[in-house]
């Protein structure tokens, strides 16, 4: 697992105001007016990259703040976007906007505060790695989470080999993508300035699901009780457990008699368990949002609640099936290095 993204700024009552005006001056500026008039309407800067050899932050300068965003991998160690390295792998979020605060200083000529409490995080992404089968079975996979409906699982979009769950959400949003083919993608563009993967990498990286979890600035503002420097390792692996673990599902039942035994033993009745596998073949037989219209509100979330309640993830239910996924993942391991998916790829 790994911090694979943070967006940060620095307001500007904390940089000397000569540097302030030398900053205005490094990125573009974007400017919106009337051709008639010549009159300006709004003027906003824009994000411009800052590379070196093998990394990348972007960087741009607001009305009354400094913004830096981008993978914090890409700028630990060698620079690897995959499995990450140093404060990225250590969910360290003060080390990771520490080593993007050097690096951004460094590029532009201009120390910025290392003091962290000046600094205001906005999104965080927390990323984990499945290695599967093949590319073939992290198609399967997806194909299967395409299809996961519910509450804050409802696909918001999809592009290719991803799949977006609420991507325009400042709370929070999830993201499911086949790694091998995005790294391919990302090669070849002309101004690709990040880590080059070798051919058994590449090869590797088909067989990678990735399920990102991106945490907004309304999660940061409202959600937590702590400061964003405060957030620790067990708190984002959390909040990704909780997100993702509820799409999958947590039992390890691969048949429909396991499921009904685990439906009765949560179940406070006979009847109420009958009623919560009723539910379960309606949405088998009539899908997801039919058997919704068809059930009263309030006996739809009590069964809904038994059968998560019995282990079952919100892509089974929405399927009317204990789906393959859940096979699959429990099948498959989380990868955290390049060594690890090689030994186990022998």
């Amino acid at each position: 697992m790994l911090i694979d993204w943070i967006t940060a700024y620095l307001p500007m009552d904390k940089i000397p105001h000569e540097h302030w005006e030398a900053i205005r001056m490094m990125g573009d500026r974007v400017l919106r007016y009337c051709p008639r008039t010549g009159m300006k309407i709004w003027e906003s800067s824009a994000w411009d990259s800052i590379r070196s050899d093998s990394h990348q932050i972007s960087f741009r300068a607001g009305s009354d703040s400094i913004w830096i965003q981008g993978s914090p991998a890409r700028v630990c160690g060698s620079g690897c976007a995959v499995f990450g390295e140093g404060a990225a792998v250590a969910l360290d979020l003060v080390g990771c906007l520490d080593r993007m605060i050097t690096f951004t200083s460094k590029q532009i000529g201009i120390e910025l505060s290392r003091d962290y409490k000046h600094w205001h995080v906005s999104r965080i992404d927390v990323t984990s790695n499945l290695m599967l089968d093949d590319l073939a079975a992290v198609r399967i996979a997806l194909r299967t989470l395409r299809e996961c409906e519910g509450g804050r699982y409802r696909v918001s979009q999809q592009a290719g080999d991803t799949v977006y769950w609420s991507h325009k959400s400042r709370l929070r949003s999830g993201k499911a993508y086949a790694k091998g083919p995005h790294i391919d993608y990302m090669m070849k563009q002309p101004n690709y300035s990040g880590r080059i993967y070798s051919i058994e990498e590449r090869n590797l990286s088909n067989r990678i699901l990735r399920l990102e979890l991106k945490l907004g600035a309304q999660y940061l503002r409202e959600r937590t009780d702590k400061p964003w420097f405060e957030l620790t390792r067990d708190d984002l692996t959390g909040e990704w457990r909780t997100y993702f673990e509820r799409m999958i599902g947590a039992s390890e039942m691969t048949d429909e008699s396991q499921l009904i035994d685990r439906i009765n033993a949560v179940s406070d009745t006979p009847g109420k368990a009958k009623a919560a596998h009723s539910l379960f073949l309606l949405i088998q037989s009539q899908g997801w949002e039919k058997a919704k219209d068809l059930t009263s509100r309030r006996t739809w979330y009590r069964n809904l609640k038994i059968l998560h309640a019995a282990g079952l993830g919100d892509a089974d239910i929405s399927a009317g099936n204990v789906v393959q996924l859940r096979r699959k993942v429990l099948e498959c391991s989380a990868v955290h290095s390049w060594a690890q998916i090689i030994s186990l790829a022998a």
